[in-house]
């Protein structure tokens, strides 16, 4: 049987365990007025909790273990954040435990005290083989208990994207158009190439292609000479002039280009060649200056999808994958479900920590209202939730259940998601 402290802690939050006549372990009542917050940082587990011990109201921590030796194990008898602890809760009292001044903790031992039903229950939860642990009573989950939770979903992955963006800002001493820049090149690598997109846009500063907004041949020569892709001796006219631009505006710069061998091509789509993604990054750069103002101040949201529209892509690409090879291609533009990828995974987050950050209601607003808009993306996962009855109609749902998926259900955290809790209190 699986037992832990997270099972522990769980019990006592929603105070799974059997109240009438409580003790201490010296046989002294209680009674629990609040069971505290749980506490993510170090120190006690749970903090703000009321107890009534005996005739007396104390208001403190409480701490959480398996065993109450497990207070000198993890050695809070010499930490000073414990003195406040008003309450051990344990599963097995097995020795006593004292202040700093030598006062007695008092203990609540739960042992004997919770369902084994319960323990079953979670362990079911636990041990199990399929795709997600509640496969089986997901479908008769109520639809309240799925939004709320699928909402809470939602702004924690905002919040999770938001620290890339936080870390970003700080580098860039708050210039918030350096960081959108950075942050859509990094969007451009579609996974399998965000790493070498992030590396080439913090190599090529945008005010550098401010400079030569006019000249698209320049701006196209900087992309992919500072992506490492025009150190070849090339047959073709354009990536000939691509390199001789490069190797002029290298030297005037001193830039320092990536490795080439970062790129990643194979098991990747024709369309979604780095190559391919490259031009249209730098006609993006070309059709669009201060491009994060615009975003801001755009309101609509087939207003934001112009923006990444009829770039001015160079015609080379409309009969090229790759240099010097030709073949014929269907389209050289950004494709319409890739735009919505990166209103997804740049545009709506950043504008989530714009709002945050700037403490502006509207900001906030607008990245749900774009989630909302946007049709939910086709993945498995969002696949596999719509036959267990939730269908994502919307980028917000599907961001949500992805969320879910990956943060919860790969990790077994049951006893963290309402849905889980729900089930448990069946």
């Amino acid at each position: 049987m699986l037992f832990n402290e997270s099972i522990l802690h769980y019990i006592w939050k929603y105070r799974l365990f059997n109240h009438q006549d409580l003790k201490s372990t010296l046989n002294q009542p209680i009674q629990i007025i609040h069971p505290g917050s749980a506490n993510a940082d170090a120190g006690p587990d749970f903090y703000h909790a009321k107890i009534k011990i005996e005739e007396t109201l104390w208001a403190g921590n409480v701490e959480i273990h398996l065993r109450s030796s497990d207070w000198y194990k993890h050695t809070h008898d010499l930490d000073q954040a414990y003195d406040n602890v008003i309450l051990h809760v344990v599963w097995i009292n097995d020795v006593d435990v004292y202040h700093s001044d030598r006062t007695i903790i008092p203990v609540l031992e739960l042992q004997n005290l919770v369902d084994p039903d319960l323990i079953n229950k979670i362990n079911a939860l636990s041990d199990h083989t399929h795709w997600i642990a509640c496969e089986h009573q997901f479908k008769d989950m109520d639809d309240f208990t799925i939004k709320q939770w699928l909402d809470r979903m939602l702004v924690e992955r905002l919040q999770e994207k938001s620290n890339y963006f936080k870390e970003l800002l700080f580098n860039l001493k708050g210039n918030w158009e350096d960081t959108f820049y950075i942050s859509l090149a990094r969007s451009f690598g579609f996974k399998v190439n965000n790493l070498p997109f992030e590396m080439l846009a913090k190599n090529l500063p945008q005010h550098l292609l401010a400079k030569h907004k006019n000249q698209p041949l320049q701006i196209e020569a900087l992309v992919f000479g500072v992506a490492g892709l025009l150190n070849s001796n090339f047959k073709d006219e354009y990536p000939q002039k691509l390199k001789r631009e490069f190797d002029f505006l290298k030297a005037k710069y001193n830039l320092t280009s990536i490795d080439a061998y970062l790129w990643k091509f194979a098991k990747t789509r024709p369309d979604n060649f780095p190559t391919i993604r490259l031009g249209q990054f730098a006609a993006l750069i070309v059709k669009s200056v201060h491009l994060f103002s615009k975003i801001i101040e755009t309101k609509e949201v087939k207003s934001l999808k112009l923006l990444f529209s009829n770039l001015p892509i160079n015609e080379y690409w409309e009969s090229h994958y790759l240099f010097d090879q030709e073949q014929k291609r269907l389209s050289k533009q950004i494709g319409k479900g890739s735009v919505d990828v990166l209103l997804i995974n740049t545009v709506a987050p950043l504008l989530f920590f714009y709002g945050k950050e700037l403490d502006k209601e509207k900001y906030l607003q607008k990245a749900d209202d774009l989630l909302f808009t946007l049709k939910a993306e086709k993945n498995i996962i969002v696949d596999k939730f719509a036959m267990l009855g939730v269908k994502a109609s919307s980028s917000f749902e599907s961001q949500a259940l992805l969320q879910m998926k990956n943060n919860y259900c790969n990790q077994k955290k049951c006893l963290n998601c309402s849905i889980g809790i729900k089930i448990l209190k069946a």
